[in-house]
């Protein structure tokens, strides 16, 4: 599948997720914690009842999930959804669709394995429920710490954060070149098609809106992914599909 069909309009992704029922090392039913590095992300609740935590340089925060709830976080901050009630389905929205695809998250290993990158591609890889699972026990593991010492102690909290970030850059940098291709290809061709339909309405253009046309789309026939909350089904459009105002050629 091109990396393209996942944008939808205003270059989104979007995904339905049924939240992992398993419990991790220290007891809590949920996905990995990790951090997307440049994309912002929404968690829609569809079903069921549940947690985020969160943890940035302003400290620990649980939020709590239910039917019709929206929580939105900027790139930075480390997230885990949790599921003590193992019904929690998510719709999750994407700022920039196909770019956590290209993988701009960083699971929150321990220290030894996130400052090693090669043992971290090693750690991150998740074919299987197995390995998504375990994937998910050894991301919990590294972000306990880094939970208690943002609790007991703020300065040496932002310290272990600082330096998880520091770590998160040398994984993602090599894929830096990658990432600006999936933003100009979505998010500014998106920005650029509005601009172009001002222009041709400041000229008394009419004829780009013969173009438009209806997107309905289920999720992707394939079988579920092995996401980084659980099972995970993404919407993809047809090719064909055009932004309304963007320019023939």
């Amino acid at each position: 599948m091109d990396i393209r069909q996942l944008m939808l309009p205003a270059g989104v992704g979007v995904s339905r997720v049924k939240v992992d029922t398993t419990p991790g090392p220290d007891g809590a039913i949920g996905g990995s914690p990790h951090v997307h590095t440049v994309c912002s992300e929404m968690y829609y609740c569809l079903a069921g009842r549940g947690y985020v935590e969160t943890l940035s340089g302003e400290g620990y925060q649980k939020i709590e999930l239910e039917p019709s709830k929206l929580v939105a976080f900027r790139p930075g901050l480390i997230h885990r959804v949790l599921n003590p009630h193992e019904n929690l389905e998510l719709l999750i929205i994407m700022q920039n669709g196909g770019l956590s695809e290209r993988g701009d998250f960083v699971l929150t290993f321990p220290e030894a394995i996130v400052k090693d990158p090669t043992a971290y591609t090693q750690a991150a890889l998740a074919k299987t429920e197995e390995q998504a699972l375990r994937r998910r026990n050894l991301a919990v593991e590294g972000f306990q710490p880094l939970r208690q010492a943002m609790e007991l102690d703020r300065s040496q909290g932002l310290e272990m954060l600082r330096r998880f970030y520091s770590r998160a850059r040398d994984i993602i940098a090599p894929k830096v070149e990658g990432f600006e291709w999936v933003l100009k290809s979505g998010v500014q061709a998106e920005i650029n098609g509005g601009l172009d339909a001002l222009d041709f309405l400041r000229m008394g253009r009419v004829q780009y809106l013969e173009r438009a046309g209806a997107l309905a789309i289920s999720t992707t026939g394939e079988s579920a992914k092995m996401g980084l909350d659980g099972k995970s089904h993404p919407y993809a459009r047809a090719e064909i599909f055009l932004a309304e105002g963007k320019r023939a050629g």
